[in-house]
């Protein structure tokens, strides 16, 4: 990703720049997946609401306003997510002709709860993101240390499983976290 968000937005408003809608659609179509998800969204009805929600984010991106002081991006693109599923739930309770079930579901997420999901997966969508940025680039050593220690691995453990030092386990894992750090403050800067 060599663009600014800000870039992608205006190149977006236009709405004749495919490569700016594919590249739209790869960063943000994961986020939008992570937060239906969570939202217990039928997973037959995911991939179409997903479709749909990006397509009404193309539709009004126009009048989206770049203002740093009005709110986020994602902010936005929450809403859109937020009002799709809630029209989802309305419209699949009423053609079971019950108001319980998919309906209760959605009511029972309140504005502040659909914000702290969007947060959570945007937290977890950007880690994911910086990973796959970085992990290729890392000596094979960080990498597996850094992998095993994701993976709940204790320093000792990750020492033993590589025949490594605890000391070098504790240094790669640093160096990495140092490297994943970075990589997020960028990409939240960039797609924030």
């Amino acid at each position: 990703m060599n663009i600014t968000r800000e870039t992608l937005i205006i190149r977006l408003q236009k709405q004749y720049d495919d490569n700016a809608w594919v590249e739209f659609s790869s960063i943000y179509s994961g986020f939008i997946h992570a937060i239906l998800f969570k939202m217990n969204i039928n997973p037959a009805d995911r991939d179409d609401l997903a479709q749909e929600i990006l397509l009404k984010a193309w539709k009004n991106i126009p009048k989206f306003n770049l203002d740093h002081k009005r709110g986020k991006f994602r902010n936005w693109l929450g809403k859109i997510v937020s009002n799709t599923a809630k029209n989802y739930y309305r419209s699949t309770a009423s053609r079971r002709n019950a108001h319980s079930g998919s309906q209760e579901a959605y009511d029972s997420y309140s504005e502040p709860e659909i914000e702290k999901i969007a947060q959570d997966e945007w937290r977890t969508f950007i880690a994911n993101m910086a990973w796959e940025n970085i992990k290729d680039t890392l000596a094979e050593s960080n990498r597996k240390c850094f992998e095993l220690i994701s993976k709940g691995m204790s320093v000792t453990e990750v020492s033993e499983e590589l025949n490594m030092s605890c000391n070098n386990v504790s240094v790669y894992k640093k160096r990495v976290m140092n490297k994943l750090s970075h990589e997020i403050l960028r990409l939240e800067d960039e797609l924030n």
